[in-house]
């Protein structure tokens, strides 16, 4: 009977009015599938969505928002981490304090301060005075420092919250705020942080050691205050001969930039150098994106990407490196999607060619699965040369099911249909990147299909290899090497 009852309200429709689940039957998978979509969702709805897992397993929970937060291989979601993390200083006090020696491996050193006001906050604080310490005795004698100084919050910073912050931490240090401002000022100095030269306009430094996040953001004041140098760095980058550090970025961060405004050649150079030297995923196998470019797509979240935009660069990006069958095209959906070839001399006009093709529609991903069947059977195409597996890029928000009436799921429907001809449905990746609702397109033991989230390329070489399931998929993530300290 529980059974039945749990089936029975397990049954969902999305806001187009698909047959969907409410949960996919864990609730670690449910929060996998929604933390790197979750940016526009409260800090309450984050707190129950980690609450309701840790619950369920306190270990795969924590590696799922160590995950999320990564900033190095995983989902790079420092808004969900720090609401995730703090619920759980509240929930878990004694599980988050074993875990927070790794807040600045896997993000930043001022995700600690989400900790002030907590029961973690003691132990918080423990570990930026011993970093401190330990920074200022090693400048002091000429050798390395962390970049806790950069990252702590300022006392005299523009944020009223920020300064708040600042000023509980000076006085939990022992500081006075005068002599808490000194001590990160000096640190900063001696650190070489960019951001101090470039106050200073100081563009004596190399460009190749700078970050890539910082790399992309002063972009304009290198072209207004350093032209010359800096356009000769970039055709070094170009030719072989110098290195650009790209490893932290996302397609989104480029793409954003392609789509705002004009452009000058110089800055094209710029955003194109960058789009290039991005980390290469995705290479391997015979696959295509499938692009939502949905009415609902184009609401953007309290950091102002668009998951229209976050879409569009990840279905860019694939398209790009994909070596198979759909190499340099993505597919789009609505009640009549599009084989788009990515078309343009540089970074700039691809986005701005294939971002024409965002249709602002329905969400008719149905009418995408039957295109490509269509073209199989009237080409009497084999299965080895069918695409083998798709990237659903969405915010799952799909329409109802035309074929057979809306009675299940469109996975299971489609599922039914390709077999009906004789082929098996590619894999599908159900990759979420605005979970506006509750909504799992499919359930936990789901064979040939997987739910991802968030706007990082290298979840395409995550889903590569074996048959895949949404807990396969899920476990192989979180059972790697580089979280095996999470626990």
């Amino acid at each position: 009977m529980l059974n039945f009852i749990n089936n029975k309200m397990n049954n969902a429709l999305t806001l187009n009015g698909a047959v969907t689940n409410r949960t996919s039957g864990s609730f670690c998978l449910d929060l996998f599938f929604r933390a790197g979509a979750m940016r526009s969702a409260s800090e309450d709805e984050i707190a129950a969505a980690v609450i309701r897992a840790y619950a369920e397993d306190p270990v795969k929970t924590l590696k799922i928002v160590f995950f999320a937060r990564d900033a190095r291989g995983g989902l790079g979601e420092r808004r969900f981490f720090r609401a995730a993390i703090k619920a759980l200083a509240a929930y878990a006090p004694a599980a988050v304090e074993r875990n927070i020696p790794l807040f600045a491996e896997y993000g930043r050193y001022d995700d600690l301060i989400s900790l002030l006001g907590t029961q973690c906050e003691n132990k918080a604080v423990e570990i930026i005075r011993e970093r401190l310490n330990a920074d200022i005795k090693s400048m002091e004698n000429s050798g390395q420092i962390s970049l806790l100084a950069k990252w702590l919050p300022s006392v005299n910073t523009s944020s009223a919250a920020a300064r708040a912050n600042a000023r509980t931490l000076a006085k939990r240090l022992g500081h006075t705020e005068k002599h808490y401002r000194q001590t990160l000022s000096k640190l900063r100095k001696y650190s070489d942080i960019l951001e101090n030269r470039l106050r200073e306009r100081d563009y004596t430094f190399d460009y190749d050691k700078q970050p890539s996040c910082a790399m992309l953001k002063y972009r304009q004041a290198f072209l207004r205050n350093d032209s010359e140098r800096y356009t000769s760095y970039l055709n070094a980058v170009n030719s072989g001969e110098a290195k650009l550090n790209a490893g932290t970025l996302f397609p989104y961060d480029i793409i954003r930039a392609c789509l705002g405004g004009e452009i000058s050649e110089q800055e094209k150079l710029s955003l194109d150098t960058t789009w290039r030297n991005l980390p290469a995923y995705g290479e391997s196998g015979n696959a295509i994106a499938v692009v939502d470019g949905s009415g609902s797509m184009t609401y953007a979240p309290r950091n102002n990407v668009r998951p229209i935009d976050a879409a569009l660069s990840l279905g860019i990006y694939f398209a790009e490196h994909n070596k198979g069958a759909f190499a340099n095209h993505f597919i789009t959906f609505s009640a009549a999607p599009r084989l788009v070839e990515i078309k343009g001399a540089d970074i700039v006009e691809k986005t701005r060619y294939c971002a024409t093709f965002n249709e602002i529609a329905n969400t008719n991903l149905e009418a995408t699965f039957r295109l490509i069947l269509s073209a199989a059977v009237n080409n009497n195409v084999k299965q080895s040369e069918m695409p083998e597996r798709m990237y659903i890029i969405s915010d799952m928000e799909f329409d109802y099911c035309v074929l057979g009436g809306n009675d299940s799921t469109l996975f299971d429907t489609m599922k039914a249909l390709y077999a009906e001809h004789g082929y098996n449905l590619p894999e599908v990746v159900f990759w979420n990147v605005n979970s506006i609702q509750e909504n799992f397109p499919v359930k936990i033991s789901d064979t040939g299909a997987a739910l991802v989230s968030g706007f990082s390329p290298a979840i395409f070489d995550m889903v590569i290899g074996g048959e895949i399931s949404p807990e396969t998929v899920m476990n192989s993530v979180l059972e790697s090497e580089r979280y095996a300290a999470v626990g």
